[in-house]
């Protein structure tokens, strides 16, 4: 039976590649009937934000790294060696075929070079790499020969790969469960409702949702927009206090974390996002894979990747809140343009099936050899 590893740093927090962990953890183990393992450095002893299935093994290394602190500050340089030595040992223990990182620990920049026996060690990114591409930087530099060193890199759109000096790169787009139709409702039927589910982090500029949303509701006070996501940060009091200071709480609702995306999402109307970066959004497939279309700015590089701009979604020129205002008005007062998106949207959401995707995986990544 082939062995998979999944490196994550924690699995407690709502995220895009938290979920993407779960999905093709529980589809490699349930499905190819894969021996699965996830494997996380800062998860403690808090619950799974998403379910996992019973034959996936969950593994913590209880490092618990600061990341308030520099990487090269004693207690972290003395964490990593902690943290190397747990990995070497797990390996030579367990003699994994595949071991993927999926999110950033600080034993990435030094996996291609240590013991990892007949292990095929595969890096995918979930960052869009459009601000690094012209760095010449001795520090990018480095970074960039380490990543070549890996077995394989996997990379989430055409646009994206664009940005990589690796002769070792796939081309691999998210999925989605296209199993979704028990979420599925027709728009007409649905209150008047936007909602947002986000890693509540600066890079999603969710202040700035916020000014669309408050000169929004100055013509449309019967919307309410929902915003999914833990605000147990100090960004998360910050938009908090935002709402509160500018009596908002009826109209924006934060409703904390959820493990049921798609109920989330199928209730509203149209999902927002107002992000500073993207690479391949899964709320965005989420939403298309139940009819719910999106409007987004147009950052770099994800949204552009998936969204048809005013057949299943409307990209917005970035950071112009104005036209967001005004786009947002003119989807709130015609239902038949908003019946029109979410059937594109739908539509769309086909060409991201869970199925197709992970075939992909198989095929490019799982039973290939390093």
């Amino acid at each position: 039976m082939k062995k998979v590893t999944i490196l994550v740093d924690q699995f407690y927090k709502h995220g895009g590649i938290e979920r993407l962990v779960a999905l093709k953890a529980n589809y490699w183990s349930s499905v190819f009937n894969y021996d699965v393992t996830i494997m996380s450095t800062e998860n403690g002893n808090k619950s799974y934000i998403y379910e996992l299935d019973k034959r996936v093994k969950f593994k913590d290394l209880n490092v618990q790294y600061n990341r308030e602190r520099s990487y090269f500050s004693l207690r972290n340089i003395l964490l990593f060696i902690k943290n190397l030595i747990q990995f070497q040992y797990y390996i030579f223990r367990n003699k994994p075929d595949i071991v993927l990182v999926a999110s950033h620990i600080p034993i990435t920049y030094v996996l291609p070079f240590v013991y990892r026996g007949k292990s095929k060690i595969v890096k995918e990114f979930h960052a869009t790499r459009f601000y690094k591409q012209n760095l010449k930087s001795f520090k990018e530099n480095v970074f960039r020969w380490i990543e070549s060193r890996y077995d394989q890199l996997v990379v989430l759109s055409n646009e994206e790969r664009s940005f990589y000096y690796s002769k070792n790169i796939t081309v691999i787009n998210n999925p989605i469960i296209t199993l979704s139709n028990n979420y599925y409702r027709p728009i007409n039927k649905k209150a008047k409702t936007a909602v947002t589910v986000v890693r509540v982090a600066p890079v999603k500029r969710i202040e700035i949702m916020i000014d669309i949303w408050e000169e929004f509701i100055k013509t449309h006070s019967d919307w309410i927009l929902h915003i999914f996501g833990s605000i147990d940060s100090e960004y998360g009091k910050k938009i908090e206090q935002t709402i509160k200071s500018r009596k908002l709480e009826s109209s924006i609702i934060l409703k904390g974390n959820t493990n049921h995306v798609l109920s989330s999402i199928s209730d509203s109307k149209v999902v927002l996002m107002t992000s500073e970066q993207e690479c391949f959004p899964m709320l965005i497939l989420e939403a298309f894979s139940v009819g719910v279309p999106v409007y987004s700015f147009d950052c770099p590089t994800g949204p552009r990747n998936i969204i048809t701009n005013n057949i299943d979604g409307v990209l917005i020129p970035n950071n112009n809140k104005k036209e967001f205002v005004n786009k947002l008005k003119a989807f709130a007062e015609s239902e038949d343009h908003q019946r029109t998106l979410s059937e594109a949207a739908k539509k769309n959401s086909e060409n991201y099936g869970l199925d197709r995707i992970m075939k992909l995986w198989n095929e490019k990544v799982l039973t290939t050899k390093s």
